[in-house]
């Protein structure tokens, strides 16, 4: 039996730690990792093939963004200086193209004119959302 700083010691903890796992997280973890090689390989595969789209898509409509292609994430760091926006060109693209991407100032000073685009959604999501960015600062 666990003493009496044990509860203290317990209600330190974030909440999300405090209990052991379940046991339908427990069976969900064994599935995915004796059956989910062919869904992760079409996952990596899925996000490759997204941070290849981006850079075409932003040499088409947006070719003053600078865009390194990251290796090995599914967020690409967007540097939107070149078009003259405030430091948080996030807002102009959510009022304006209704495009919502997080500001790079929320990253530290070295952020500004920077946004951060998840890639991890739909080819037709990832078009519109360059069309729509585009579009706002038009």
């Amino acid at each position: 039996m666990a003493g009496p700083g044990a509860t203290a010691d317990l209600a330190r903890l974030p909440q999300e730690v405090r209990h052991g796992p379940s046991h339908f997280g427990i069976i969900a973890q064994v599935a995915a990792l004796r059956h989910g090689e062919r869904w992760l390989d079409d996952l990596l595969g899925g996000l490759d093939a997204n941070r290849s789209l981006l850079a075409e898509l932003l040499a088409e409509h947006l070719p003053a963004v600078r865009y390194r292609r990251p290796q090995g994430t599914y967020l690409a760091w967007l540097d939107c200086r070149a078009l003259s926006l405030p430091d948080d060109p996030a807002a102009v693209f959510l009022e304006r193209g209704r495009v919502a991407l997080n500001s790079g100032t929320s990253f530290g000073t070295g952020g500004a004119g920077h946004v951060r685009l998840n890639l991890a959604t739909s080819v037709e999501i990832l078009g519109e959302a360059v069309v729509r960015m585009a579009s706002a600062v038009r």
